[in-house]
C-alpha cells in the first residue's frame, strides 16, 4: 500500500540542520511539485518560506528530543511558491535492535486556511505515531516480498495455539492464562468485536504501547489514524474472525515497506 499522503524519510542526526532527505514518495511530488531528483539530499527546510514560523520548528524539535513522536502545524511552500498549511506527523524509524537512525514525516494538508490554523503543535487525541523498520523499499503492485518469513516467536505462539486447540474447532479463551502467555504478553493485544461490529482493544501490550506511542486500551480501531494502516488491521481481524484460524499478516505502511 502506498500512502496518499506525502512522506519524507530523513536521517536522525542530533542536529536537525544536518538531516537530509533520503526518501520521498510520489504523493510528496504531487503535493509540492518537487520531483525526486530535486528532493533527495535536501534538507526538509527547503519547504520553508518567508512566513514559516521557525519558532514552531524549534519547539517541535525540543519535544521530539524527549523521545515521543508528535504532530505540529506549519506553513510550507510548493515549488511554484504557493503556500499551504499542513500538519506534520513525525516519528522515529526503529531498527530491529531498537536504534533509530532515521525519521519518517507525514505531511497532511489542512482544510482550514492558514489564518485559521491552530498555532503551534499538539498531539491529536486519536493520532497514533508509527515506528517502523528500515531500510525502505516500495512495492507498488502490493506483492508480498518473498524474503519476508515468519518469526520464531510467532511460530512458537502458533504451536501453542494449535496445541491448546487440540481436536476442537477453536480453543477456549480461558485456556490462555497469563502464566501461559507471559512470554508474549508485552507484544499482544486483545480485541473485542462489539454488537455494532466495531473492533475495540480491550488490552494493549506494553511493547506495543512503546511502538505506537500510547496505550490503545479501550480505543476503537476505526477511530484511529492513520486510516491507511488501521483499515488494513481491521481487514486482518475480519479475516481471522471469518476463518477462525491464526493469520500471519505483514502490513505495508505509508512508504511501502512490508513489516510484521
Amino acid at each position: 500500500m502506498i500512502s496518499s499522503q506525502p512522506i519524507l524519510v530523513t536521517g536522525n542526526e542530533p542536529d536537525p540542520n544536518n538531516r537530509r532527505i533520503l526518501y520521498a514518495n510520489q504523493a510528496f511530488t504531487r503535493r509540492t511539485g518537487f520531483p525526486e531528483e530535486e528532493t533527495i539530499g535536501q534538507s526538509p527546510d527547503f519547504l520553508h518560506g518567508p512566513n514559516t514560523d521557525l519558532n514552531i520548528l524549534r519547539s517541535s524539535e525540543k519535544q521530539f528530543r524527549t523521545g515521543r513522536p508528535h504532530e505540529y502545524s506549519l506553513l510550507h511552500y510548493r515549488k511554484d511558491g504557493s503556500p499551504y498549511q499542513c500538519t506534520v506527523t513525525r516519528a522515529p524509524l526503529i531498527d530491529l535492535d531498537g536504534v533509530s537512525e532515521y525519521l519518517i514525516s507525514m505531511y497532511m494538508a489542512e482544510q482550514k486556511p492558514s489564518s485559521e490554523a491552530a498555532p503551534g503543535f499538539a498531539m491529536q487525541k486519536d493520532s497514533v505515531p508509527l515506528t517502523i523498520p528500515m531500510p525502505l523499499r516500495e512495492y507498488p503492485d502490493g506483492r508480498l516480498p518473498e524474503h519476508l518469513l515468519s518469526h520464531p516467536e510467532l511460530d512458537a505462539l502458533l504451536d501453542l495455539w494449535l496445541e491448546i486447540r487440540s481436536t476442537r474447532a477453536l480453543p477456549n479463551r480461558k485456556d490462555f492464562t497469563l502464566d501461559i502467555m507471559a512470554r508474549w504478553a508485552p507484544h499482544l493485544s486483545v480485541a473485542l468485536v462489539t454488537a455494532e461490529n466495531r473492533i475495540q482493544f480491550r488490552l494493549f501490550g506494553t511493547a506495543l504501547t512503546r511502538v505506537y506511542g500510547r496505550d490503545l486500551t479501550g480505543c476503537f480501531i476505526d477511530d484511529l489514524t492513520p486510516l491507511d494502516l488501521w483499515s488494513v488491521v481491521t481487514e486482518h481481524y475480519g479475516e481471522v474472525i471469518k476463518r477462525g484460524q491464526p493469520l500471519f499478516a505483514p502490513i505495508s505502511v505509508s512508504n511501502g515497506r512490508w513489516y510484521t
